[in-house]
């Protein structure tokens, strides 16, 4: 359950933080949050084509202009990592992989996105029997995950 409303909550936010006062950023989050939704229902149904062609379409719609960089990228990625899992899950290592690096090339972070897609970057590259590489990109998931970790505690240190 968690991990359905993932999405919906860190859109939500984003939508906050920088897209409330501007009608185009505004509706363009809503198309994202709707497509989780569509893919959320579609996934209900044990339809993941439809779940698939929900989250392809978002993720092949234009960015409106004033959203800005940071927001789109997060959200893009996002969409990037669900549709590599799908690819995953239905045994399609080769689209899983290229889900992965269209969302790693939106741009990288130190944040769960990048490191997500670091993730499934990985289970594409063990499912091709690639394991060194696969590898590489858990070490990098890794490097993340303990940067924000350690993050975490020095702000658990400071209150």
């Amino acid at each position: 359950m968690l991990r359905r409303l993932l999405p919906i909550v860190l859109l939500s936010l984003a939508a906050l933080a920088g897209c409330a006062e501007d009608a185009a950023p505004a509706d363009w989050m809503g198309e994202a949050r709707a497509a989780h939704a569509r893919a959320d229902e579609a996934l209900e149904r044990e339809d993941r084509g439809a779940a698939r062609e929900a989250l392809e379409a978002f993720f092949e719609a234009e960015v409106p202009g004033r959203v800005a960089k940071e927001d789109a990228r997060v959200v893009r990625q996002d969409v990037a990592f669900r549709l590599s899992r799908l690819a995953l899950e239905a045994g399609e290592a080769d689209a899983a992989l290229r889900w992965a690096d269209e969302g790693l090339n939106e741009g990288r972070g130190r944040d769960v996105f990048t490191a997500n897609l670091l993730v499934a970057r990985g289970r594409a590259l063990e499912a091709k029997g690639e394991a060194v590489e696969a590898a590489a990109a858990y070490h990098d998931a890794l490097r993340i995950n303990d940067a924000l970790l350690d993050a975490l505690f020095e702000e658990d240190d400071a209150e």
